[in-house]
């Protein structure tokens, strides 16, 4: 069996956030009230796509509270916004490190030892604007610094670097039932919404807690029409009355499109 090794992919250094607090509740052009809303220029510079997965890392954050995992959206405003849960883990004017990740198989790891698999480090100096970062293309074993890939060298890390990219989202999910037994399930959504975004019985999934902050990795469990549910340890993370995204993942390129649906609570509101 080929191992398959979790590797950096690319990263943003010092980044400030511009709009961040509970009361950030804009949405991006997808209608999405949740992640890192990015800038274009951004996104581009530090080779992000709009729905990639990243951890973002609080710098000065104590050790149970300095990161949090959540996915790319695209700026309305051209600043750098937090949304959803990420509102109650950052402030306007925090400063974070922004992380993605990619998978490698035993031809990627090979190349990437070699130092023909790059990984993008864009540098802010902390206080400057953005625009002024610099850009940098790591490779091991070779300490020159490069601009620009050639088209060839971007073709490799696409193809061999896959991508962890948002798969599906169901938004503004209320939780209406719970259970502290965790014999019955986990996070148990409407199966009817389940089917709609491609998520499957026992589909791991992140689950984002708007109304306090925080996120935590579990699995989907289909229930009736209309019953969104929280059991065992996730009954602590959202009890009743809280209002929840949960997102899957997949490893994909840049152009596979997120399954998004929202809610009024338990019920899919119609586009």
């Amino acid at each position: 069996m080929d191992v398959i090794t979790p590797c950096k992919r690319s990263a943003i250094h010092n980044l400030r956030i511009d709009a961040g607090g509970p009361n950030s509740d804009r949405k991006s052009d997808q209608g999405i009230n949740e992640g890192l809303a990015l800038p274009e220029s951004l996104r581009i510079a530090s080779d992000l796509a709009i729905g990639e997965a990243v951890i973002v890392a609080r710098i000065g954050g104590d050790n149970l509270h300095n990161r949090v995992r959540t996915f790319v959206v695209p700026s309305t405003s051209e600043g750098i916004e937090a949304r959803g849960s990420l509102g109650h883990f950052l402030s306007d004017g925090d400063l974070v490190c922004v992380i993605s990740e990619t998978r490698l198989d035993a031809e990627g790891q090979g190349l990437h030892r070699s130092g023909d698999l790059h990984i993008v480090d864009y540098g802010i100096v902390p206080g400057e604007d953005f625009q002024g970062g610099t850009l940098k293309h790591e490779r091991l074993g070779r300490p020159d610094e490069v601009v620009d890939l050639t088209s060839e060298e971007s073709a490799l890390r696409e193809s061999k670097m896959p991508r962890v990219m948002l798969r599906s989202l169901i938004t503004n999910l209320v939780v209406n039932d719970t259970n502290d037994d965790c014999l019955l399930g986990s996070a148990e959504i409407p199966g009817g919404l389940m089917d709609q975004v491609g998520m499957t019985r026992h589909t791991m999934v992140t689950v984002f807690n708007a109304s306090s902050g925080g996120c935590t990795d579990t699995y989907a469990v289909p229930m009736p029409p209309g019953v969104v549910m929280t059991t065992g340890a996730m009954a602590g993370f959202a009890p009743l009355g809280t209002q929840v995204h949960v997102a899957s993942y997949a490893l994909g390129d840049r152009t596979l499109a997120a399954s998004v649906m929202d809610t009024d609570g338990n019920k899919a509101i119609s586009s």
